[in-house]
Parts: C-alpha cells; structure tokens; sequence
C-alpha cells in the first residue's frame, strides 16, 4: 500500500512542475471552444488536432536538447539527469532552466506571426483543420511570450532573433 501512495505523490510532483504543458493544452481546448462558438465548425475531431498543436511547438525544445543544441551546457545537463534516472531534478532543472534557453529555432517573433498568417489565411479559406493547426501552434507561441514576462520580468531574447546563433553558448540558466 505504502508504494503506491508514493507513486501517487510522484505523478503529483510531476502534474504540479510539468503545469506549463497543461496550460497550452488548455489554450488549444479554449481555441477550438471559440472556432466551434462563432465559426460554426462540427467535427470534434479536431479536438485532438488543437491539443496536438499546442504542444507541437515545444517539440523545437527535444530537437535542441538531440540535435542541433545537443553540446551546450542545458542539453548535457539534461541527458546527465536522463542517464542517471534522477527524474525530479529532470523535472525541476526544466522548469527552472527552459526559459532562459535563448537557442531555440521556432521560438522568435517570425515564427509566430507566419502561424497569425497562416491562421487569418485558413479562415478566410475556410480551411478548418489548418484554422485549428496554426491557430493553436501561434496561441502556444502567444502564452509562451506573456510567460516570459510574468516569469523573467522581460522577453526572452530568443524571440528576437530569426535564426540561432551558432558559436553562442547558452550557459545562462547555469548561472542562475
């Protein structure tokens, strides 16, 4: 009995610190909410097109963490807690270190207004599932922003640029 009231907690732990997913499946409910109120769209199976979408856009963090970004300091950091299986401090080190990672390629302020385009585009094509596509993925893009500022007191500097800079190590959440 003992063991599985511990693995409750921990699925709890995990819940609490991994919330900031949580909430972009809630944007991409919300989302679908919305076009289904006042665009008149009946297929609830883009539902799961919505929920997938907004969480589609933090796939740019696993591609940084195993390709392109795989020798800085936060992505050896994170294989060292993978390999060692030390799964809390996984999860704390993310929360804590994945909005100081200014090397992500999707994370910019381009990136974000090509999905406002592509969204505003689909409805007046009336294109449903790339409304609900687009417009989940810029909405992700959107809470990411308004999370930077509540959270850094700034945007990130990755929203600023347009493509990563190469030779740039990104050791600030090292530091903090």
């Amino acid at each position: 009995m003992r063991f599985k009231i511990t693995r409750v907690k921990s699925l709890g732990f995990f819940l609490w610190h991994g919330r900031h997913e949580l909430y972009h499946v809630i944007l991409g409910v919300f989302w679908i909410y919305i076009l289904q109120r006042y665009w008149i769209i009946g297929d609830y199976k883009l539902l799961w097109v919505s929920v997938f979408a907004s969480l589609l856009p933090d796939a740019d963090h696993i591609l940084y963490v195993l390709t392109y970004g795989r020798k800085e300091r936060y992505a050896v950091s994170l294989k060292f807690f993978i390999k060692d299986r030390q799964w809390r401090n996984l999860w704390l080190f993310m929360e804590k270190g994945h909005k100081k990672n200014t090397g992500l390629a999707t994370h910019n302020y381009l990136f974000t207004s090509l999905c406002l385009g592509a969204t505003a585009l689909s409805i007046v094509e009336k294109w449903e599932t790339t409304t609900v596509l687009f417009g989940s993925m810029f909405f992700h893009y959107l809470f990411d922003i308004a999370d930077d500022i509540m959270v850094l007191g700034k945007v990130n500097d990755n929203w600023k640029r347009v493509r990563r800079v190469k030779g740039v190590r990104n050791d600030a959440h090292i530091r903090s």
